[in-house]
């Protein structure tokens, strides 16, 4: 479905609204989205699925053993979250480059209501 042309132009004043509001925000948008370590998640997950037999395992032998399988799901969990990295340049620092605007939102969005109602 195609924008009318009040859409699109309704779309892109907010778009520089939040650019202007916020341009860490409007950055991260327009960055390529992250990529995954394919390796490491599959050794997550298969060291994840060990420590779960570990702790199950534990509860029907030893405690140490369950705690220790524990522990190995623990770490597996915090490698396959780890998996996910930036794409190379997602450092940049846009806030530094960008000029504060100058009225704050509210009295820009009364203002052009103020002049949508005039029309």
């Amino acid at each position: 479905m195609a924008l009318t042309d009040a859409e699109r132009k309704l779309l892109d004043e907010l778009e520089a609204t939040l650019t202007a509001q916020d341009p860490k925000l409007a950055s991260k948008f327009s960055q390529p989205p992250r990529r995954v370590r394919p390796g490491k998640v599959v050794g997550g997950v298969v060291g994840f699925l060990i420590g779960l037999v570990g702790l199950v395992a534990g509860m029907m032998s030893y405690w140490w053993v369950s705690v220790a399988g524990f522990v190995v799901m623990l770490v597996s969990a915090i490698i396959v979250i780890s998996a996910w990295s930036a794409v190379p340049g997602d450092r940049q620092s846009s806030a530094a480059s960008s000029p504060a605007p100058t009225e704050s939102m509210m009295s820009r969005l009364e203002k052009r209501w103020q002049d949508r109602q005039q029309q």
